[in-house]
């Protein structure tokens, strides 16, 4: 390639707030307390690059209680978890360090004072996500979880109902399942409790994406927020590449491009985008013609 690609980079990138903040909360854990081991129960974010260097701090990810020593802490990741795992790791003697994101403990009240005045809980999301797993273990047993306007409409007439939303869901699909909901409840209560940095880091990167021969979205796989960024592109009929680190960049890619844009998922550290921009760099004077 002989001729200077320009990068653009989204106004909004790296780690969002809470992760940010989850970040800040374990290392100085880690500072506080260097000789006293600490685990999380599964990955803290969604990012594998992150969860090994914390590995490499001293942060252990575990499968389950069973694997966390008396004594020992336990961070309670960004995602949230069930109260009764909370009860249970207090009973074990197992300390506690709580990163949840404020957003998520939002939704986590909203659900708690839904269920104190008798209203049927209604989660818009991903069942399987960590995050509303976490938010529907303050609903006891008895959370409607829903993802799309066809489950929606299989829900059975209510007297009431209120709804949160996972955070990084998007805001148009949640907005259909609502107006089907409108339908099914007489009484439907609604907290939007999308994250707006999510809604803006979407926005950015659709803006980015009318102004660029191609977008690299960059972020961890099992990330939802980033595999969103990557189907908005191709939804938009744009070009884009998804990758979780600057080693998947094919310089083939590239042939014809002039500009490309680079947005990224809310869990992704700041130096896997440093290394993003200097392959692209690389890639851009001509050092490398194939993939690594």
């Amino acid at each position: 390639m002989n001729r200077k690609i320009e990068i653009i980079l989204s106004p909004h990138t790296g780690y969002c707030f809470g992760v940010k903040r989850a970040m800040r909360l374990i290392n100085q854990g880690l500072a506080d307390q260097p000789d006293t081991k600490i685990y999380t129960l599964g990955d803290i974010i969604h990012n594998p690059q992150a969860v090994e260097r914390l590995r490499e701090s001293g942060v252990e990810p575990v499968g389950s209680l069973d694997e966390i020593e008396k004594g020992s802490i336990l961070v309670i990741r960004a995602h949230g978890v069930q109260p009764e795992l909370i009860e249970e790791a207090r009973a074990r003697g197992i300390h506690l360090l709580d990163t949840t994101c404020p957003f998520v403990q939002r939704s986590q009240n909203y659900v708690r004072k839904l269920t104190g005045e008798s209203y049927r809980v209604i989660i818009i999301g991903d069942g399987e996500h960590p995050e509303v797993k976490s938010i529907a273990g303050h609903a006891g047993d008895g959370a409607i979880i829903i993802d799309n306007p066809d489950d929606a409409g299989n829900v059975p007439p209510l007297e009431k109902a209120g709804v949160v939303i996972q955070t990084t869901f998007s805001k148009e699909r949640a907005h259909k399942i609502i107006a089907v909901l409108e339908e099914r409840v007489e009484h439907l209560r609604v907290y939007d409790t999308i994250c707006q940095a999510t809604v803006l880091r979407r926005e950015a990167t659709l803006d980015l994406s009318r102004d660029v021969d191609l977008m690299l979205v960059v972020g961890g796989k099992k990330s939802s927020n980033t595999k969103r960024l990557y189907q908005m592109c191709l939804e938009a009929g744009i070009r884009a590449h998804f990758v979780e680190t600057a080693d998947e960049i094919d310089p083939a890619w590239f042939h014809e491009c002039d500009k490309i844009g680079l947005t990224t998922g809310t869990s992704t550290p700041e130096w896997v985008i440093d290394r993003v921009l200097e392959r692209m760099e690389e890639i851009s004077r001509g050092g490398e013609q194939t993939a690594p």
